[in-house]
């Protein structure tokens, strides 16, 4: 990661620094490579973070993607799966684990979260925490119906983590939450009396009706044959 300067009065940034210490601004750091245009529209919805009106932009994938952003603190808001397809979009499809550089982006940026519960800015319901990928250390805010929020600079540490094989982690973390969702539902109990489980005695009456039906008339047959072979059987007695 190359150092940077300051938008405002380009002092030198080090680090992850996204404020500037000369002149107090704000830096914007996600999206300086990052294609995109501003759709000059009022998304309508309150920033979860200073409660400035969102915009919205619009990112140069395929197909392309619109997300809201705070013009303030620099925050964006991601519908689900829309951030996952960002960093895919600036990632080399061939990825391999960098251990040395995800120690690397872990020491650097370290767990920067503070701990506030935001409302989403669609449905106003208080978002939870979670780890990125299980292991990137990157903390987002996310409503369980809507998305996630990510603050100001944290998606380029995302982008960074995602590079260095943190795609592949990510990958594998949503295998295991799959596989112990899987584990972990139950089997469905087949109804009393269903195909699955029959409630079989020892009566000949759990037959199907038709089959008692065919079976009464077998006997009745029988029956009859029986009476006939009797009544020629005295005939020819006599």
């Amino acid at each position: 990661m190359g150092a940077m300067k300051c938008v405002n009065c380009g002092g030198a940034l080090e680090g992850t620094m996204t404020f500037c210490p000369y002149c107090g601004v704000r830096q914007d750091i996600d999206l300086r490579q990052i294609h995109f245009r501003d759709m000059g529209t009022d998304a309508s919805q309150p920033c979860p973070s200073c409660e400035t009106p969102l915009s919205v932009i619009e990112f140069d994938t395929t197909p392309p993607m619109r997300v809201e952003r705070c013009g303030a603190c620099n925050g964006m808001f991601f519908n689900p799966g829309e951030l996952e397809a960002l960093l895919d979009h600036q990632t080399n499809p061939l990825v391999w684990l960098d251990n040395v550089q995800l120690q690397q982006i872990s020491s650097d940026f370290g767990f920067q979260h503070e701990v506030v519960y935001r409302k989403c800015p669609l449905c106003a319901e208080r978002m939870g925490h979670v780890n990125f990928g299980g292991r990137s250390g990157v903390v987002l805010d996310r409503c369980g119906t809507h998305g996630v929020w990510v603050e100001g600079g944290e998606l380029r540490r995302l982008t960074e983590w995602w590079r260095a094989g943190g795609k592949l982690i990510f990958q594998q973390n949503e295998a295991d939450k799959t596989k112990k969702l899987f584990q972990e539902r139950p089997k469905p109990v087949p109804p009393t009396g269903s195909i699955e489980s029959p409630e079989r005695t020892d009566d000949w009456s759990w037959s199907r009706p038709d089959t008692i039906w065919e079976d009464s008339r077998v006997w009745q047959v029988l029956r009859i044959a029986g009476l006939l072979g009797a009544l020629a059987a005295s005939k020819f007695i006599r």
